[in-house]
């Protein structure tokens, strides 16, 4: 099991509020270590996070645009 498939396992058994060390996350990970079909799922789930990640990146709102916002707001009260 690649390093970051290790890591994405453990964030797993933290999500579900699992020790990393019980009985059930070394067997997950003991499963997805033996399981190509399970390792080709984590790394498709991955790269998903990855795509949504750099396809919705926050971007600045222009201070400009803050300002009229604000002014528009204040004159409606």
């Amino acid at each position: 099991m690649s390093p970051h498939t290790k890591k994405v396992v453990d964030q797993l058994c933290n999500y579900l509020g699992y020790d990393f060390e019980s009985p059930m996350c070394k067997e997950l990970h003991e499963h997805v270590a033996n399981c190509p079909e399970c390792r080709n799922y984590i790394e498709s789930v991955k790269l998903t996070v990855n795509i949504c990640k750099d396809t919705y990146k926050e971007e600045p709102v222009p201070e400009a645009l803050k300002r009229d916002l604000l002014l528009r707001i204040k004159a409606k009260k």
